[in-house]
């Protein structure tokens, strides 16, 4: 009982102290959400030495699931809800297509990689579907296709792993070494705007915790999201019910339907001026992201862990990351796009609206923050269709 409590204040605990101390170094390379997977797979490794020293020390496996399923359902909405989707028709030409050619060339990376390698893998499909999640909109994206998909917490949590090492190693070469370089296979003009109007588009994941302050106004927001969770949820329940309630696949119907559910809820929902304007449910959103993600972490078993395709995972989620931006490279030249447009939109769907100003940043081209966040916002919405929709071809053997 005790040991239970203790995990409970675990998973809602040590997700608050990341985001209090997101300035952390480790945290800025990493992410939150990787900081958050580590510190659970050290409390899992911890438990997993207990063990093989003699001991008998194990965590209930239903409080890391039921808590990673809420947490990530209703924070899915909360995101979303800041996405602001109609700043999307304020985009030039040229971003617009920069993007697309993004999408278009994680999907066609990704159904090669899959054809070739990705097929003899155990649960290839789902991890590729997850890695199109992933490199259109984010981690959320990835965390919710593999839930639908069914897969098991220690391959979940492998996925982000691999994620997180080649999103780093990555990421390193974005920010030192890729404008030089694309800036000789892409030598077209730079623009004074990639927008056809002033934007009111705001970064919503750049926040100050400190600042962070209830309301009521936030408050029902929050329940607009829990009533958004359980209206999806039931729809599940139902649906398992009118196929013959068969005992133990409740879980198959339920969390696929309330992940798709609550995605298409918070999409509705950013249309909605009061509720995309509500202080705070970008924080709120985040924070259970980092819930689900400590949660899963925690409830890993190290002893399923010993064989596992985790190197295969790695070669995977690489050659889809590396693979996608040299086409977009590919199609960038095709399209006359620059070089600041072209990583900006490849950062925007690789990492998410996160990452975008870091490089815009770094690239001395400011006038790329804002569409880079909308393109962010809008990889956000869409990752997950798209994901599910290819994953279901890799699934019925594409």
């Amino acid at each position: 009982m005790i040991k239970d409590i203790l995990h409970v204040v675990l998973i809602f605990v040590v997700p608050y102290l990341i985001i209090r101390f997101k300035e952390f170094k480790l945290t800025k390379l990493f992410g939150t959400i990787g900081m958050a997977y580590f510190f659970g797979l050290v409390v899992a490794g911890l438990i997993f030495l207990i063990n093989e020293i003699g001991g008998n020390f194990h965590l209930s496996t239903d409080i890391g699931e039921i808590g990673s399923y809420a947490a990530i359902a209703i924070g899915i909405p909360l995101l979303l809800f800041g996405a602001n989707l109609k700043e999307a028709k304020k985009l030039s030409g040229p971003v617009l297509k920069s993007f697309l050619a993004l999408i278009v060339s994680v999907l066609l990376v990704t159904t090669v990689t899959f054809l070739v390698f990705g097929r003899h893998l155990v649960d290839g499909d789902a991890l590729s579907a997850a890695a199109i999640g992933l490199y259109t909109g984010g981690t959320p994206n990835l965390n919710a296709i593999t839930n639908i998909f069914g897969l098991e917490a220690e391959v979940i949590a492998l996925a982000n792993l691999s994620d997180i090492i080649i999103g780093a190693l990555f990421y390193v070469f974005l920010l030192l070494a890729a404008k030089p370089i694309i800036d000789k296979i892409l030598p077209f003009q730079k623009q004074n705007t990639y927008l056809k109007e002033e934007s009111d588009m705001k970064n919503t994941e750049d926040f100050n915790f400190k600042d962070f302050k209830t309301s009521r106004r936030l408050f029902r927001t929050f329940l607009v999201a829990f009533g958004m969770t359980a209206i999806s949820a039931g729809v599940g329940i139902l649906v398992w019910v009118l196929l013959g309630a068969e005992q133990g696949r409740m879980l198959d119907f339920l969390v696929p339907l309330m992940l798709i559910g609550v995605t298409v809820f918070g999409i509705i929902g950013s249309f909605n001026k009061k509720i995309r304007e509500t202080k705070g449910t970008n924080i709120l959103g985040h924070y259970l992201i980092l819930v689900f993600s400590f949660a899963l972490a925690s409830s890993v078993d190290f002893s399923r862990l010993i064989g596992s395709n985790f190197g295969e995972m790695i070669i995977l989620y690489g050659v889809i990351t590396v693979g996608s931006f040299l086409v977009h490279v590919v199609f960038a030249r095709i399209l006359k796009i620059d070089s600041d447009c072209m990583i900006v939109t490849s950062t925007a769907g690789i990492y998410g609206p996160a990452f975008v100003p870091a490089i815009t940043k770094q690239i001395k081209n400011d006038n790329l923050t804002v569409p880079g966040l909308i393109c962010g916002s809008i990889g956000y919405a869409i990752g997950t269709f798209l994901g599910l929709g290819l994953g279901l071809l890799f699934a019925l053997g594409m």
